[in-house]
């Protein structure tokens, strides 16, 4: 064979090789791999794709690749991402899963203090708590609580397992100082002569509770001495922990001039004067006297504290109702008879002292002509004795501030009998705020306080109808 033929004749088996190949080549299933398996990412993790190859035979074809990602990666659960290659009007495909998980441990809050302390003879009472998960919202009902002895375990599970745990310690331990509270204040006064009565006092406790029967009480008064004088309160609860207080006790002389002021308080009772202002007279040991209304059972309570502190519990009347009580004689001691046997009811003692509504010389009972001649006579005829004032406080008028009721007050006192009307109605906060300073002006100028007793002179007005 020619040396030319030769070379002919290998070329053809070479091209016959290639198209063997091709076609053999054009047979194969294409091969899809993927770097890595399935893939785990936490929730709103962005996905990195780990790579992929596709072969067809030995010929690389991974351009060829078709992707289709539906991951949601802000919500859990298992996605699917597919690999794909058509060939020959055929597709072949892998499927790569992507678990999309909460990682993230729940949050339990306390409320309170994480490490509380409590008495020792009490159990901790659970301030409370909370626990959000980032992905399942509240989850405070799925805590479970294990108590010890001393520390609380809060311990809960999300959805996706994901666990936390706290912990509040408890301390048993007392370091608090009880508490002693004085009825009418750290400051007492009294005429030279006249007995101390002890106002009162409380003692409280953290731990322990009441504790006023064990408050000890030191010191002495001589009350027939002018001075200074102190007495000291003093309680320790079951830890040791001690507290003392003191009251300073004034002895001042007792005026022998016969200057005197009766505190008369119309319109009462109500709760948010009347008690504030019965501690303040208790305070400085000064007696008056209280002209009563039907205010209600409610306050029935403050009939009997006013007469149980030694005041004068007079009549005001049961309703007040000018129109009412001036329309008759019969009408009038209809009203009072009500508030009449209440008094009596409450105190065991018949009131036998009034004040007539708008006063003795009032001008709005003239739409009866002549009712109050009737009922002033009538009055005497009963056993009664009634009073008027010859000092106004202005407090339920023209007196617009405290210092107005003081200097209304001041300004009107005489050297003798010095009858003042206020009111204990409810709201009435400028009459209680003056009549601290009333008293001590009065003590300080040599007057003496005294309640209206069936002793006392009367206070008339000249009769207007």
């Amino acid at each position: 064979m020619k040396k030319n033929e030769k070379w002919l004749f290998a070329i053809s088996i070479l091209l016959l090789i290639i198209d063997l190949g091709v076609i053999v080549i054009s047979n194969l299933t294409p091969k899809i791999i993927l770097n890595k398996g399935d893939i785990r990412i936490a929730l709103n993790e962005i996905y990195q794709e780990p790579g992929y190859h596709a072969f067809k035979g030995y010929i690389d074809v991974t351009d060829q690749i078709k992707i289709s990602n539906k991951i949601n990666n802000k919500k859990t659960g298992i996605y699917d991402i597919t690999y794909s290659i058509k060939d020959q009007k055929k597709e072949y495909k892998v499927i790569r899963h992507v678990i999309v998980e909460d990682r993230v441990k729940p949050d339990i809050i306390l409320k309170g203090q994480k490490t509380a302390i409590v008495c020792p003879n009490k159990e901790y009472q659970e301030e409370g708590f909370e626990s959000i998960d980032n992905y399942d919202g509240n989850i405070t009902k799925k805590v479970v609580i294990q108590k010890e002895k001393d520390f609380i375990l809060y311990s809960v599970y999300d959805l996706a397992g994901n666990h936390t745990e706290t912990k509040r310690n408890i301390e048993y331990k007392d370091e608090k100082a009880p508490i002693i509270t004085l009825t009418g204040g750290n400051a007492y006064s009294l005429y030279q002569g006249e007995t101390y009565k002890e106002p009162g006092y409380q003692a409280s406790d953290n731990c322990d509770g009441d504790l006023t029967k064990q408050v000890k009480v030191s010191g002495n008064i001589n009350s027939k001495q002018v001075g200074n004088y102190q007495l000291t309160y003093e309680v320790t609860d079951e830890a040791g922990n001690r507290v003392t207080t003191s009251r300073s006790i004034i002895v001042i002389p007792k005026p022998t001039n016969g200057k005197v002021i009766y505190l008369t308080f119309d319109d009462g009772p109500s709760a948010s004067i009347t008690p504030a202002l019965l501690d303040i007279l208790k305070e400085e040991n000064v007696k008056a006297t209280f002209f009563v209304l039907n205010r209600g059972s409610n306050l029935d309570y403050l009939i009997q504290r006013e007469h149980n502190e030694g005041h004068t519990v007079a009549l005001h009347g049961s309703s007040h109702n000018y129109r009412h009580i001036y329309s008759s004689s019969e009408a009038f001691w209809t009203d009072m008879s009500i508030i009449s046997q209440k008094v009596q009811s409450l105190t065991g003692t018949k009131p036998t002292i009034i004040r007539f509504p708008g006063g003795g010389s009032n001008t709005v009972s003239r739409f009866n002509p002549g009712i109050m001649s009737i009922l002033t006579k009538e009055a005497k005829e009963k056993g009664y004795h009634y009073f008027d004032w010859n000092i106004g406080s202005g407090d339920s008028g023209e007196a617009k501030t405290a210092e107005q009721v003081y200097q209304n007050v001041i300004k009107g006192l005489k050297n003798k009998n010095n009858i003042i009307l206020m009111h204990d109605f409810n709201g009435n906060y400028k009459t209680l705020h003056a009549i601290k300073n009333i008293i001590h002006y009065g003590k300080q100028n040599g007057y003496t306080f005294e309640r209206i007793t069936m002793n006392t002179p009367e206070m008339h007005h000249r009769i207007a109808n």
